[in-house]
């Protein structure tokens, strides 16, 4: 016949620690709910990157675009051979416009006797160059011979706009013809027939006359931003 057990001994069995296998296999869960937890915030943390990325992407676009359409609201015809937007041989898109007034200028000032730069125009020239959307602002000029030379090549320092940009298409609207038939027009490609001269037996003289408007087509292949992005600007009051 067994002995009866003690009380002490029996608190003493009932007090008995964790044995290895235990501790290793809560060890194990433990390891594995925190690297589930880790990979829960690493995954919240990429798409807070992400999204953060994509709204700076975003923002740059609009700017941009933004850019463009006060370029276009400020295009001026400059005279004979210099319309308000035409394209240069290599692509680039030109575009002579009135100065902008320096942001805090106060225009009331001395209305009688305007700033030499309200009758002043520059060249702002847009193109890409290794994938990177580029614009260029000549300085204000007074004389024709200024505006012909900013014309013909990149004057002032480009800032870049747009990184990751596959290409650039431009589309003008011509309209079909004067009077009535002036009401209707198409978009084509900039060295189509200018307005109201489809018999024109020279295409180039197409671009000597400013369209009524443009359509700007931006092929994006930055990893925020893909696709044909296109965007279209009505041209007037350019005179």
């Amino acid at each position: 016949m067994r002995a009866p057990t003690s009380p002490r001994r029996a608190r003493a069995g009932r007090q008995r620690g964790f044995t290895l296998l235990e501790m290793l296999v809560a060890a194990f869960i433990m390891a594995i709910v925190a690297g589930l937890g880790w990979r829960g915030l690493d995954s919240v943390a990429r798409s807070r990157d992400d999204a953060d990325q994509r709204m700076r992407a975003g923002t740059q676009l609009q700017l941009s675009l933004q850019q463009m359409n006060d370029d276009l609201a400020q295009a001026s015809d400059g005279g004979p051979s210099l319309p308000a937007v035409s394209l240069a041989g290599n692509g680039d898109l030109l575009i002579v416009r009135r100065v902008g007034v320096a942001l805090g200028s106060d225009l009331r000032a001395s209305p009688q006797a305007p700033s030499p730069l309200s009758a002043a125009l520059m060249v702002v020239r847009w193109g890409l160059r290794d994938g990177r959307l580029l614009r260029w602002a000549s300085p204000p000029q007074l004389a024709r011979a200024g505006l012909v030379q900013a014309m013909r090549e990149p004057s002032g320092g480009a800032v870049t706009l747009l990184d990751d940009v596959r290409a650039m298409h431009v589309l003008v609207y011509r309209y079909a013809g004067n009077g009535l038939q002036g009401q209707s027009g198409a978009w084509v490609n900039p060295y189509t027939a200018a307005d109201g001269d489809s018999g024109a037996s020279n295409p180039l003289q197409a671009l000597l006359r400013t369209p009524g408007g443009l359509r700007l087509g931006l092929d994006l292949a930055a990893p925020q931003l893909r696709g044909v992005i296109e965007r279209e600007f009505l041209l007037e009051n350019r005179g």
